[in-house]
Order: C-alpha cells, then structure tokens, then sequence
C-alpha cells in the first residue's frame, strides 16, 4: 500500500479508530461493573442518566476533553426505553415460557434487565464524514424488563432483548417468499417472518441438535404458522456449499452472538454467496464491517511506522491472520487523499474487497 497524502490526515483516521476503541472499554466496564446495581435512589440522586454513569465511573463531570469526545460519541445519550413497544411486539405477546426448562447443557429461563440496566439495544452507526467514527445506542428501562433466554453452560445462546429485535426489524421488513435462515436460536426471525403473507416457506438452518429439541418441545408449538417452516439439522457452510439457493428469495444469517465469534465465520459465507443473487441480510453486519475496517485503519497506521512484508507472515489470532491477508491483498493500492481513503474504508469496498 502506498500512501501519497499527508500523515495528518491519516492520523485522524487512526485517532478516531482509537476513540472508538475507547469507548468500547469505558461503557463495557460500566456494563460490567456497575450497570446492575444503579438503584431507583442513585437515578433520582442524579441530574440524568448520564450523570449517574460519570459518577459510577468517577469520571470529572467538568473534564472538557471528555466532555468532547462524549458529545462526540454520543456517550451522554441514554435512551429511556418504552417497555410496550417490545411487550406489544407479537412475540412478546404470544410466546410464553411458563417454567424453565433444562434439557442437557441447555437451560430455558426467563432473565431481565434490572430497573435503570444500561444495555447496547442497536447495531452501531458509522459516521464516513468523521473519519468513520461509530456511534453506539445506550438504552435502559426505568422498571424490571423480562425475556426469554437460552444458555448453555453459564452463556447466553440467544435471548429474545430489543437488541435482537432491533437488529432483525430491517430484514423482517424486507422479507418474502421463500426464505432460508441460517441460525435457529428462540425462532424470533423465522415467527415474525411466518406472520407476513408473502412469506410462503422458511427453511431454518440449524448444527445444534440439543437447541431444535428444546425449540421444537417448548416454543415451536406456539407459532400460529408452523406449516410454512421446516428445521434442517445441518451446518450452515456444508448446506450453503451443497444446496442450489436460487429457489430462496431471501436469506437471512444470524450465526453469532457477538462481532467477535462472528467475524471469521462472516466473511466466509461472504464468498460462498458472492456470486448469489438472492437478496441477503447478515445480522448486526455494520459491526462486522466496521472490526474489518479497524483492521484496514491498523494497516494505515502500520504503513506510517514503517512495517515491512515481514511483519505479514505470522500470526496467533484469526484477527491478526486477517491483516496479514488484507496486507497482501492491498500491496498496490495508491492513496492519494483525504477522499481516497473514505472510499477504501466504506462499505462497499469493505464488501468487495473482502470477498476477492
């Protein structure tokens, strides 16, 4: 890679990369360390939510440079949510969970957010015109929330949250026809999905032999519209690789918990389906990109200081094996400027490039 433009300008790309990076750790401790024990007393001690969050922290309420890069973030903007406009949601409605359910290494419970819980209930925005900058959606609900939850061994394996509704509400509104869905999980996508009268059949695509006894046993009986859904036992790359998919009108992935256990397995369907033609959504797919595009900004940074093709050859990370593929990929980009650089971290390039 070649860069021909001033290292200024690179730099801030490479800062706000950092700054993303950043406020990833201070609301994840916060998550962690302090969310679930806010009480009613500690909100109403404080002049907003975000004031109780500096206090948690101890974070200096009048330090400018944080106070900056919050307005920035979007850090001091958590959301009050509306606990109808997810108990109203048909699934909410209709789908219940009387008693929890133990079957192997799998428990089916009820778990909840406490009052004033924050919680991540969006995927990310990302902002091209501020050298990609991501803004994260901090949301909690003044009173006890419930939901269904799956865990296996101590480890949610899929919960029915407003993040999970919120990160499906795009595809559910595109969806039709015949439909292939790669994932089981609650069955959330494949409900809503059967509710919609121009869905006519979804094919569920599902390894887990332990998580369709559980569905099929406990939940599936509730869906209204079983006749036009079928569960296939099977890996989802196996079926993918062996499956003619121009019978599907839309598809649907939803593989992976977190951007961290997904990434791999995300940019290894994308070349399954690159030359597909049916209309595909990724869950929570802004997030899958933007960790490809901290490892495009890292190779940035990398080139500034001077790293050579040595430094490519090895690697103890999947993550790391990604820069050293993306490194030899990109050995004769030209960047030239400002712009050049906001095309090459876009999207769509990412999208490309990834699948080449």
């Amino acid at each position: 890679m070649e860069l021909n433009l001033s290292r200024k300008i690179v730099k801030e790309f490479i800062n706000v990369r950092d700054e993303n990076i950043l406020i990833d750790n201070i609301y994840n401790d916060f998550f962690e360390n302090f969310s679930k024990n806010i009480t009613f007393i500690d909100h109403k001690k404080a002049d907003s939510y975000y004031s109780l969050f500096l206090n948690k922290l101890e974070i200096d309420k009048d330090d400018k440079d944080f106070r900056h890069l919050a307005n920035k973030t979007h850090l001091n903007a958590f959301d009050e949510l509306d606990k109808s406009k997810y108990l109203n949601n048909p699934y909410y409605r209709n789908i219940k969970l009387e008693k929890d359910v133990k079957f192997k290494n799998l428990l089916l419970t009820k778990s909840t957010y406490k009052p004033f819980q924050a919680f991540i209930y969006k995927d990310i925005d990302v902002l091209p015109n501020d050298y990609y900058r991501e803004i994260n959606h901090l949301g909690y609900f003044k009173h006890e929330f419930s939901f269904i939850d799956l865990i296996e061994k101590d480890t949610t394996w899929m919960s029915i949250t407003p993040h999970e509704i919120e990160t499906m509400e795009e595809s559910l509104n595109q969806v039709y026809g015949n439909v292939l869905v790669l994932g089981l999980g609650l069955g959330y996508y494949p409900y809503i999905a059967s509710l919609k009268e121009d869905v006519k059949n979804i094919d569920i695509v599902e390894l887990n032999k332990d998580v369709i006894t559980i569905f099929r046993e406990n939940i599936f009986p509730q869906f209204s519209q079983k006749d036009k859904i079928n569960i296939i036992n099977e890996d989802a790359l196996n079926f993918l690789n062996k499956n003619d998919l121009k019978k599907y009108d839309y598809i649907f992935i939803d593989l992976w918990h977190t951007v961290e256990d997904g990434l791999e397995l995300y940019i290894k369907i994308k070349r399954i389906l690159k030359d597909g033609k049916t209309k595909t959504n990724y869950r929570i797919e802004t997030s899958l990109i933007a960790s490809i595009r901290r490892a495009l900004i890292t190779l940035l940074e990398e080139n500034l200081e001077g790293f050579k093709e040595e430094n490519y050859k090895k690697a103890s990370t999947f993550y790391d094996s990604l820069i050293n593929e993306l490194y030899f990929k990109l050995k004769n980009v030209k960047l030239n400027s400002k712009e050049d650089i906001t095309k090459f971290l876009s999207d769509e390039e990412i999208r490309k490039l990834i699948i080449q």
